[in-house]
């Protein structure tokens, strides 16, 4: 079911000087006392991986919401890829949500989200490489191919928490902004239909995976539960997220989202919020 091994890339992780005090503006420098930053997409489900392995950790941070499109030139600033989340911490960016987990666990090994035990801990890796890419990626284009005709809905996803001028900045690039996003994980209604099947067959291989079990990995709660569970948030928007939900305007994405409510996993997932969000992992210090 699952990819025999994973091997946590290095190439994601950076250590560098933030640029001399007299290049920042004010905002940044006021950023920089505050210690973590994370760069991210409000709603991103991939950022939601990371915000949760920080509060897991029990670790302050500043989400810092970038808008999409003017991102490019924000996160090259630290790092050379344009992907979010990106971790600031001093002088180290840590780019990608399993990067960011990794660098986590070695600064605060406290009750750590990787297992120690070295089989436990290439299954549960391998369990997360593959449903980043099987949940999330295609959760995303199946999203966005229903959403992306709705642009006050996606514009409140990325920009709910920024200033009025941010907002009408976003509004005046979205038709841009929509033929990029469409391009680039849409592609076409089949390829969506597509998708949808082989989103299909992956909840119920899941399904078939968690019978008889509570967490994806031995007995307690790790980067693989923590992972499948953002990856399934936009599906499944539970109460418990750190974000306000909107209800999907596009009637063919809600027969889409109501064909899953039921779905084992499903339920799966809404424990797994109720129970592990917003709480640090036992035998943490909440270091705030």
């Amino acid at each position: 079911m699952f990819p025999d091994s994973y091997s946590p890339g290095s190439s994601s992780k950076y250590t560098r000087r933030f640029p001399n005090e007299e290049d920042l503006d004010s905002d940044r420098l006021h950023e920089r006392k505050l210690g973590m930053k994370l760069l991210v997409f409000p709603h991103s489900h991939f950022c939601e991986k990371a915000r949760w392995a920080l509060d897991a950790k029990g670790i302050p941070f500043q989400p810092v919401p970038i808008l999409p499109g003017f991102h490019i030139i924000h996160v090259r600033r630290y790092a050379p890829k344009t992907s979010v989340p990106v971790l600031l911490n001093d002088d180290e960016v840590i780019q990608g949500a399993g990067e960011i987990i990794d660098y986590l666990d070695m600064r605060f090994p406290e009750s750590p989200l990787t297992p120690t035990d070295a089989e436990a801990r290439r299954t549960c890796l391998a369990i997360e490489s593959s449903m980043d890419e099987r949940l999330g990626e295609d959760l995303r284009q199946i999203l966005y191919s229903g959403l992306l005709a709705y642009p006050d809905f996606i514009r409140f996803c990325f920009t709910f928490p920024m200033s009025t001028f941010r907002k009408s900045v976003f509004f005046l690039s979205y038709p841009f902004l929509r033929r990029v996003i469409h391009g680039q994980y849409v592609f076409s209604i089949e390829a969506v239909e597509e998708t949808k099947d082989r989103f299909r067959h992956t909840m119920d291989e899941l399904a078939e995976h968690l019978k008889g079990r509570k967490y994806f990995v031995g007995d307690h709660f790790s980067r693989a539960d923590l992972s499948i569970a953002s990856m399934l948030s936009l599906l499944v928007r539970p109460p418990e997220h750190t974000l306000p939900w909107r209800e999907f305007p596009d009637p063919q994405t809600r027969v889409f989202a109501e064909s899953y409510e039921r779905h084992p996993v499903t339920l799966w997932v809404r424990e797994i919020y109720r129970t592990h969000r917003n709480k640090p992992q036992s035998g943490v210090s909440t270091r705030r």
